[in-house]
């Protein structure tokens, strides 16, 4: 073959591969951990809570089984906020359970400002994965009175599922199986309030910190 030849087609294999190449990981769903790492966790790449116990994936001490002691998993609270970026699963064993975010009780303390605006991150985080998570470009009836009941936030009214419970961040029926399952956001209740529109954009109305 001529070399002029091999070394177009070398350099547009070398492009193809660079450009396949992201500086950051993806995470489809959002939860923490990458799509690597899930696949080699064996968890969904697309879902936060795979085995839809209520507890998303990072923070599940086996996110593949649902029959699991409540008192072992651990909550956004003893994690730590913002949360710690996850432990890489070994790779020896595609069933392997990853290991859950260290507890640390030693987190710094944030300011009055800077806790809000964490909230503030989180909540609009959580409304964009359950947006993609549930194919919604818009939501049917935005909350536009401002709250900070994550059970009512983003889109109760709309009716989910056999459970009714609407298109909400905390106790979601994801599956629509009429049993609330996923929790895009850890509290029920934040300490600020909020609102948002069709679209998804989060506004901070109020803060209690």
């Amino acid at each position: 073959m001529d070399r002029k030849l091999i070394w177009i087609i070398s350099l547009a294999m070398l492009l193809i591969l660079l450009g396949s190449i992201s500086c950051e990981p993806i995470d489809s769903d959002g939860d923490g951990w990458s799509d690597t790492q899930e696949i080699t966790a064996a968890t969904d790449p697309n879902n936060v809570d795979t085995d839809n116990d209520g507890y998303w994936d990072p923070y599940d001490p086996n996110p593949l089984n649902a029959e699991i002691p409540e008192d072992e998993v651990q909550t956004e609270a003893e994690v730590g906020s913002p949360a710690p970026t996850p432990i890489e699963p070994t790779e020896t064993t595609a069933s392997v359970t990853p290991e859950a975010p260290s507890t640390s009780t030693e987190a710094p303390l944030l300011s009055p400002e800077a806790a809000a605006a964490e909230e503030l991150r989180k909540v609009k985080n959580a409304v964009q994965v359950l947006m993609r998570n549930n194919g919604l470009d818009e939501l049917a009836n935005p909350v536009d009175i401002p709250t900070n009941d994550m059970h009512q936030f983003p889109d109760a009214a709309t009716r989910h599922g056999k459970a009714g419970v609407g298109y909400v961040l905390f106790l979601h029926d994801f599956n629509g199986d009429g049993t609330p399952d996923t929790n895009y956001f850890h509290c029920r209740i934040a300490k600020c309030a909020y609102t948002c529109d069709k679209y998804g954009r989060v506004t901070q109305v109020s803060t209690g910190y």
